[in-house]
């Protein structure tokens, strides 16, 4: 005779109905700006200011737009469709507005450490992914640091309710 073992597994599932999602602006230690103002970084995302007030070219480095903090600064600045992101770089670059294309990179850590090797550089990574050890800070918006109401890049996310098959009293 043999013993069939049947395992079953239970899913925990947990709903949040309100999440928060920050994105933090990080630059280099030795940036001498500490506070922008939401229409200075505007200014900065549209290469349209391309240098520091210190004459140091600026370096845009993004995650990729599948990212929530690249979704987040889409939504919120640029006010493009998603697959129109690398467009909009391509149209920069053919109308001679950049010299070179915004890094994009995967890991938090990669930027973390680029950003501390790069006195020109400004990136947006979440808040809980900005390292303690860098050679990096945080960059206040319009006065307010992540953690502060009235941030503009702290975003409200609704996560979908549970399917109703969870919800019967069944």
């Amino acid at each position: 005779m043999r013993l069939i073992l049947v395992i079953v597994f239970v899913p925990l599932v947990i709903f949040v109905t309100n999440a928060y999602a920050t994105t933090a602006v990080i630059v280099n230690k030795t940036n001498p700006v500490s506070d922008i103002s939401y229409n200075e970084l505007k200014q900065i995302l549209e290469a349209k200011n391309q240098y520091w007030d210190n004459r140091e070219k600026i370096t845009l480095i993004f995650k990729p737009v599948a990212s929530n903090e690249t979704r987040t600064l889409i939504d919120k600045v640029y006010k493009i469709k998603y697959e129109d992101f690398d467009k909009y770089w391509f149209w920069k670059m053919y109308k001679n507005e950049i010299m070179e294309f915004p890094k994009i990179l995967n890991s938090s850590g990669t930027i973390n450490i680029l950003v501390s090797e790069m006195s020109g550089a400004i990136a947006f990574i979440g808040v809980n992914d900005v390292s303690k050890r860098g050679n990096i800070k945080i960059l206040k918006i319009n006065g307010k640091m992540p953690d502060e109401d009235g941030y503009p890049f702290k975003i409200e996310e609704q996560i979908s309710p549970p399917p109703p098959s969870l919800t019967k009293g069944d």
